[in-house]
C-alpha cells in the first residue's frame, strides 16, 4: 500500500508522534513508474481529433447557409464581421469538398484549416510511435503580428471599396 509523503516518517521518528496515526517506516514508499500511471501518448490527440470530427460532422449535417439568422453575434447586433465571421459555412464549404467556396466565407480559416490538420497529424503520428510532442515556442512578435494581421482582416473586410475588399466580407457568397 502506497501512503501520501506526509504520512511516511522515518523509523527515528520522535516519540511524542508515535501512536497519533503516524506510520513509522524503515523504507522509502515504491509509487508507480510515470508509465503505470499515466495514459498512452495517443490518447491526447485522438481525443481532439474525435471532437473536431464530430463538430465538423454536425457542421456538415447542419448546413449553415447564408439564409436565415446570423450565429454571429458580432454581425446580429452590431452588423461587422468579426475575424471569425463565416467560420461554420468555410467548415460546411470544406466538409463537401469546396476549398473556394470556404475561402469565400473567410479566407483567414480556410488557411488555418488545413494547417491545423497538418499540425494535428504531426501530433497524432509522433504519439504513436511514443515520441512526446511539445508545441513549438512562439516569440511574442510572431504573436503580436497574428493579433494584427487578425485585427486588420476585421477592419478590411468591414470597409466597402474595391471588389477585392468586398470578396472579404462574410455576406459575399458566390455559387
Amino acid at each position: 500500500m502506497i501512503l501520501p509523503a506526509t504520512m511516511i516518517l522515518p523509523a527515528t521518528t520522535p516519540p511524542h508522534l508515535v501512536g497519533y496515526g503516524v506510520v513509522m517506516v524503515d523504507a522509502v514508499a515504491i509509487e508507480p513508474s510515470s508509465q503505470e500511471k499515466s495514459t498512452p501518448l495517443w490518447h491526447a490527440p485522438a481525443a481532439v481529433g474525435a471532437v473536431a470530427a464530430s463538430g465538423c460532422a454536425l457542421i456538415a449535417l447542419w448546413n449553415p447557409s447564408d439564409s436565415g439568422t446570423s450565429v454571429c453575434w458580432s454581425k446580429s447586433v452590431l452588423g461587422i464581421d468579426c475575424p471569425f465571421c463565416g467560420g461554420l459555412r468555410c467548415v460546411n464549404a470544406f466538409m463537401h469538398g469546396h476549398p473556394l467556396q470556404a475561402a469565400d466565407h473567410n479566407v483567414v480559416l480556410a488557411v488555418a484549416l488545413p494547417l491545423l490538420a497538418a499540425f494535428w497529424t504531426v501530433w497524432m503520428v509522433r504519439s504513436l510511435r511514443g515520441e512526446s510532442f511539445r508545441m513549438p515556442h512562439i516569440p511574442r512578435w510572431v504573436i503580436a503580428t497574428g493579433i494584427g494581421a487578425l485585427l486588420a482582416f476585421t477592419v478590411a473586410r468591414n470597409v466597402g471599396g474595391a471588389p477585392w475588399i468586398d470578396w472579404l466580407n462574410s455576406s459575399t457568397y458566390r455559387a
